[in-house]
């Protein structure tokens, strides 16, 4: 397979949102801990793009697989790009490997919250598309995806590089009398501050996945797809769209009333009119190739402005 049929047999493109998971990560790590480990943040930096690849592999082979309208099956980029099923199954068992074996080697190096922390996220990313209940394909896709995109690479990124005995600690014992024990042991506070500040990064991705399905509403139907608008209908989704696109401002407000983010995030806000022309916008035409790009948009702008925000009020002490 040629680096060309590869980044679209993997939407290359579609990995840059995890660049933005991380820039919050970093924020984080810079307004709470300032601890960096350059070596582990390499190797999770390889091991989430690897895996971010495979879920879009794994959601291209199993929706050509799955299609029961032809046009679908044409559309695809398996049948775009003349994929064969068993190079396509290789590509993704390689990516699987190296993946696994990355995230392995990082446990090693931090923590056993780790293993069961990664460990849960790579079972979610395998269940995306696959298994007897794909995520992709039930209503509470947007938000199981939105919590392991928008916050697990945030709390993981956080997490590798050298903070994790100042969030979250699993240790094992062995008992005098040969038993085991184990001690769990974190800091409640920032566990918080974390969640609160990904709550953005959260709806946002939930936001990209729910624009995703509000355009392919009558593909999915034909498809037998039981995404969040095929089940509950046009009208409700759109609501959700809006919730998920305007509770960020408040959680803004939030995270600097507790002191969990400094006062110039506040200057987020100042994003508003632009998220809410492109939420308004997309709503009143959703289509894949025209207003599906500013469910992106809005996340990138968000989380870009959040970041760089909490890094200069960080700096200056506001």
């Amino acid at each position: 397979m040629s680096l060309k049929k590869y980044f679209e047999f993997v939407e290359i493109q579609t990995s840059a949102l995890s660049i933005y998971a991380y820039a919050l990560g970093a924020a984080f790590i810079f307004f709470y801990f300032n601890h960096w480990n350059l070596l582990n943040s390499i190797i999770f930096f390889i091991s989430e793009m690897i895996m971010d690849n495979m879920i879009t592999a794994i959601n291209n082979v199993m929706d050509y697989i799955l299609a029961k309208d032809q046009k679908s099956k044409a559309e695809n980029v398996i049948a775009k790009e003349n994929i064969s099923l068993p190079v396509a199954f290789t590509y993704i068992t390689v990516m699987l490997v190296i993946s696994a074996a990355l995230g392995l080697w990082l446990c090693f190096r931090t923590n056993w919250v780790l293993f069961f922390a990664g460990g849960l996220l790579f079972l979610i990313v395998l269940s995306y598309t696959s298994g007897p209940f794909p995520i992709s394909r039930m209503p509470i896709g947007e938000f199981i995806c939105g919590i392991a995109q928008g916050m697990g690479v945030p709390f993981l990124f956080a997490y590798i590089n050298d903070n994790y005995k100042q969030i979250m600690t699993l240790d094992f014992f062995r008992l005098h009398n040969g038993n085991w024990s184990f001690s769990l042991n974190g800091s409640l506070t920032t566990v918080l501050a974390l969640i609160v500040i990904c709550i953005p990064s959260i709806c946002y991705n939930s936001n990209v996945m729910l624009a995703n399905n509000l355009s392919d509403v009558e593909a999915d139907r034909k498809n037998e797809r039981a995404t969040l608008p095929v089940v509950f209908g046009k009208f409700k989704a759109n609501w959700l769209y809006r919730f998920f696109g305007y509770i960020p401002f408040l959680f803004i407000v939030i995270a600097v009333i507790f002191k969990m983010s400094p006062i110039l995030s506040l200057l987020t806000l100042l994003t508003y009119p632009k998220i809410h022309k492109n939420i308004e916008a997309f709503i009143a035409h959703p289509s894949k190739s025209q207003t599906f790009p500013l469910a992106l948009q809005n996340y990138k702008i968000f989380i870009v402005v959040q970041a760089i925000t909490i890094f200069l009020g960080t700096l200056i002490h506001f």
